[in-house]
C-alpha cells in the first residue's frame, strides 16, 4: 500500500465538485486516509502513472474517457492491475 503519511492513498475520479468534495471530506474524517480528487477521465489516468493509489472511486460518467474506459486502461497496466476500484455513479440503469 502506498502511504502518505501513515494514510492510505484514495484517488477520487468526479467530474460533479460536489459529489467529489463530499466523497474526499467523508473518507478523510477518520483521518486514516489521504484523498486527492481529479475530475476527468485523462487527469485519472495522468494523476495514476504519477503515483499509485490504493483504492480508485472512479465515477462512470466523466469527460474526455468515460469511467469504463478509465477502468479498461488501469487493468491493462501492470502497476494498476490489481488496484481495487470502486465504480460510483448516478445511473439508473
Amino acid at each position: 500500500m502506498t502511504q502518505r503519511n501513515g494514510r492510505t492513498y484514495v484517488l477520487i475520479v468526479e467530474d460533479e465538485l460536489d459529489i467529489a468534495t463530499l466523497v474526499k471530506h467523508t473518507l478523510e474524517r477518520s483521518g486514516d486516509m489521504y484523498v486527492e480528487a481529479v475530475h476527468s477521465g485523462d487527469e485519472a489516468i495522468k494523476s495514476v502513472t504519477l503515483e499509485t493509489p490504493d483504492l480508485i472511486v472512479l465515477d462512470l460518467n466523466l469527460p474526455v474517457l468515460s469511467g469504463v474506459e478509465v477502468c479498461r486502461i488501469l487493468r491493462a497496466r501492470p502497476n494498476t492491475a490489481h488496484t481495487p476500484i470502486i465504480m460510483l455513479t448516478a445511473r439508473s440503469s
